[in-house]
């Protein structure tokens, strides 16, 4: 293809860029001005009657500048901390095994953990359900001089309900009480009648018995002296009585031991007055007397099924209130020591229905026993093993009764 002749006078000329140097320049200025020499500063022609003045640092960030054959522009320069606040921050690195692995592998590893710890109380479960049979034989069969007790002797005990009858205790101790005078306000049953009710678990095990005490069903008065106490079904534990060196069935609780006192009987300053012997005299509906109350009071029994001193036929002809007497001997301890309730005795009177209701001045007595924070103390202190066969024994500082019956 021919290209259309032009001649070269029609060609514009391209513009031409000059640099106008003042008239007075010096080559000796060229070290103290390196930035002159290094083009830094444009000089544009100066005209007629206009000054050029140099441009001084500032520290104001946004200003205006001046360059070559354009109009004024205003640059903004941003402070650095507006250039961090903007940027993003880098992510932490993981400090741990734990944050470097994958989510993935978290679940698996706290699904792992959590099998195991199921897997340890089940296995945990099963243990302690196959060792509960051996371990509640173990500790409920005390051993006086060892071996085991005989089954035969400590598994024919008869069920059923049966009478006590209860005389004069065999031992009777008020050394709880620090006034001689108030001595009397810890009394034992005498002629007294308990029931006592020989039934099996209510889970139906045959080997497993329970026992509940109780007063007769025919005695229902209010008498001077110790109030029959009412206790739920307790289990009956096949034990080595340590006094008797023989095996018994045993049960112990506690209850809140309960005297009644004529009303002569204390004085307003809790003193015992001087009077005639008045034991099982039967209180009447309008009279005023006195309740004693010794909160919780020991109770232990024991049964010796290997001395039974009455058959079958013979129990059928000593029967008590339509009920037939207990055909074993039995050994029962009270015993209450120094606490942190002080018993106290407070005015009652009977109503028609033999309930008693308090006055209404209420009285209270107290009766104080000044070593019964040391007896606390020596009992807590004394071991488990050896405290069944202490407590036999009359201590200085408790109160306790005890009866033997032959049945």
């Amino acid at each position: 293809m021919r290209l259309p002749h032009r001649s070269i006078n029609s060609i514009q000329p391209l513009p031409s860029i000059y640099t106008t140097f003042p008239s007075n320049y010096d080559s000796s200025q060229s070290t103290d001005t390196p930035g002159i020499n290094s083009g830094t500063y444009l000089l544009r022609k100066i005209e007629d009657g206009i000054e050029a003045v140099p441009l001084e640092r500032s520290n104001i960030l946004s200003a205006p500048i001046l360059s070559p054959d354009q109009e004024e522009k205003e640059v903004f320069v941003p402070s650095c901390k507006e250039i961090d606040a903007l940027e993003k921050p880098l992510p932490n690195l993981p400090k741990c095994i734990w944050h470097r692995t994958s989510l993935r592998q978290r679940i698996l590893a706290l699904l792992g953990i959590q099998f195991l710890m199921l897997l340890t109380i089940g296995l945990s479960l099963l243990a302690v359900k196959g060792r509960s049979p051996t371990s509640n034989q173990d500790s409920s069969v005390h051993f006086a001089s060892g071996g085991f007790p005989n089954k035969n002797a400590t598994s024919d005990i008869r069920r059923g309900i049966f009478v006590l009858p209860i005389q004069l205790p065999q031992q009777q101790s008020s050394a709880c009480l620090a006034n001689d005078r108030q001595m009397q306000s810890w009394n034992c049953a005498t002629n007294s009648t308990l029931q006592l009710s020989i039934i099996p678990t209510p889970a139906g095990d045959e080997t497993a018995i329970m026992i509940a005490v109780g007063s007769t069903p025919s005695n229902d008065s209010v008498r001077r002296g110790e109030r029959i106490p009412n206790i739920p079904p307790l289990d009956l534990l096949a034990v080595a009585d340590a006094q008797n060196d023989e095996y018994a069935y045993h049960f112990r609780t506690t209850y809140d031991k309960v005297i009644l006192l004529a009303e002569y009987e204390l004085s307003m300053n809790g003193e015992l007055q001087a009077h005639p012997s008045t034991l099982g005299t039967s209180f009447q509906p309008g009279d005023s007397l006195w309740q004693c109350v010794f909160n919780e009071t020991l109770l232990e029994g024991y049964i010796y099924v290997t001395r039974a001193t009455s058959t079958a036929s013979e129990i059928a002809n000593t029967e008590t209130a339509g009920l037939p007497d207990f055909p074993y001997p039995v050994r029962l301890v009270e015993e209450w020591a120094p606490s942190g309730k002080t018993p106290s005795c407070r005015k009652m009177t009977m109503r028609q229905d033999g309930t008693l209701d308090p006055l209404s001045e209420e009285i209270m007595l107290r009766l104080e026993d000044p070593q019964g924070n040391i007896a606390t103390s020596m009992s807590q202190t004394t071991k488990r093993t050896r405290d069944r066969e202490r407590r036999q024994e009359v201590r200085s500082n408790h109160c306790q009764c005890q009866w033997m019956v032959d049945g």
